[in-house]
């Protein structure tokens, strides 16, 4: 794998790319701007032909990421290189269409001003601008100007406001930070889903991100590459908490008994069948013993203390704090305070793709199956058919043999029978001849004789 930036855009080369071979298919996931003064992201992953005896690990693909405009004109570069004209004006068409019309366009994060953030508050206590003014005795002017735009909301003007709101006072000049919750573990119980998870093992609940949950991070410790999972554990001392750690690609070990997110490589079938890999994330705390690094389950009533034994992590990522969502949201509800702008980003983004895919691939192995099934009982059935029929033509041609064989008895039995009966009549006419011969004979004798 190779990789480089071109005018901003970082561009990664995976799989076998001494080969040569046609540009295939392409999927698009564009992540909202980071911050109040970020940029709209785009991530776009080309897919090429895999050449005959290469693995789908050696499918030759591109990955661009950067600002959603560089990548897009980019992007038409690579589709440009296509020889086929019609096959690239499709293609181009296509992608056009898709990237303009993606969900995943956020909203204008620049849009947010202090004075948005502070009508939110006031409705938020289930109030109007004019009736809070009345409630509280700010000057309804001054307000108007505030929540307007028209003037800036300063230190102490937020402090103030906050005081009368109830809220932390930076809420009333900054926008809340939110994350979604990407992923889930249990410390207990297996999860089946389209896969069966053990005790630590992280698994994606959702495949859409409309119904991922998110939680508020807080800003003493926001940065990008902030991730969130929470821990779905009933009974735990963990339940219902969240944990945030930062994405990591490092495999340092000196995160010993550290809770942690890690990564680990495992095989996804038997290898008399397939040596695929898989990339598979956990959550517990790290140790080295004796020369091997293991997972602990964190939970100390957990029945099994193990969670994994004797790994090589790809990658070590602490947990940064554990903590109850409820408790970075200043005593109001969560759902009311999180920003309606979601920042869903590229990771979390591309997981949820996977797991719909695996759904999308579990169903069509199912409806594979019924099909294999059903023709299977139809080979049965019309083997099973011409079974039948060659039995019963076996069987026909066998009563005609014998009721040939019975003819050609019965014939020869006639014949015979035929044969005999004219012998017969031929003899008893040849007497009857000889005798009437006879007779004339000694007539004329009697004749002759009676003249002399």
């Amino acid at each position: 794998m190779s990789s480089y930036k071109t005018n901003q855009i970082e561009e990664k080369q995976i799989g076998d790319w001494k080969t040569v071979s046609e540009l295939q298919d392409y999927a698009i996931v564009r992540t909202a701007p980071k911050g109040l003064l970020g940029t709209p992201m785009a991530d776009v992953l080309f897919s090429y032909k895999l050449k005959t005896g290469q693995k789908e690990k050696e499918r030759k693909r591109l990955h661009l990421y950067g600002e959603e405009g560089l990548v897009f004109k980019r992007a038409l570069e690579i589709i440009d290189r296509k020889k086929n004209e019609r096959d690239k004006a499709q293609m181009y068409n296509e992608f056009v269409e898709k990237f303009n019309t993606s969900k995943f366009v956020p909203l204008d994060h620049s849009k947010t001003q202090p004075g948005d953030l502070l009508v939110r508050a006031i409705q938020n206590r289930g109030l109007t601008t004019r009736a809070f003014a009345e409630k509280t005795g700010i000057k309804a002017p001054s307000l108007y100007h505030h929540v307007s735009g028209g003037r800036e909301i300063s230190r102490e003007l937020a402090i103030e406001y906050s005081k009368k709101l109830n809220c932390d006072p930076v809420d009333l000049m900054f926008e809340k930070k939110s994350i979604p919750v990407w992923a889930k573990v249990d410390l207990y119980k297996y999860t089946e889903l389209e896969d069966s998870y053990k005790p630590g093992r992280l698994f994606s609940y959702k495949a859409n991100e409309e119904d991922l949950e998110s939680v508020v991070v807080p800003r003493d410790i926001y940065r990008s590459d902030i991730k969130a999972i929470k821990i779905a554990s009933r009974g735990s001392m963990y339940h219902n908490k969240v944990a945030f750690y930062y994405r990591s690609e490092n495999k340092e070990t000196n995160y010993l008994n550290q809770l942690c997110v890690i990564g680990v490589e495992v095989p996804i079938g038997p290898k008399e069948f397939t040596n695929d890999t898989e990339e598979r994330y956990y959550f517990g705390l790290y140790e080295e013993n004796k020369g091997e690094s293991n997972l602990l389950n964190p939970d100390p009533f957990a029945k099994n203390k193990y969670i994994l034994r004797d790994i090589e992590p790809l990658f070590i990522a602490p947990i940064v704090v554990v903590l109850n969502p409820e408790a970075v949201v200043d005593q109001t509800k969560l759902k009311s305070n999180i920003p309606q702008e979601k920042l869903i980003r590229k990771e979390e983004q591309l997981t949820m793709e996977i797991e719909r895919l695996k759904i999308q691939m579990l169903t069509e192995v199912e409806n594979r199956k019924e099909a294999m099934k059903y023709a299977n009982y139809q080979a049965e059935m019309t083997a099973k058919k011409e079974k039948e029929i060659n039995a019963a033509q076996e069987e026909a041609q066998k009563q005609m043999e014998r009721l040939t064989a019975t003819i050609n008895d019965v014939t020869k039995k006639i014949e015979d029978e035929m044969y005999q009966e004219k012998k017969s009549l031929f003899a008893t006419s040849r007497s009857l001849f000889d005798k009437a011969i006879s007779r004339q004979s000694r007539d004329k004798l009697k004749i002759v004789g009676g003249k002399k």
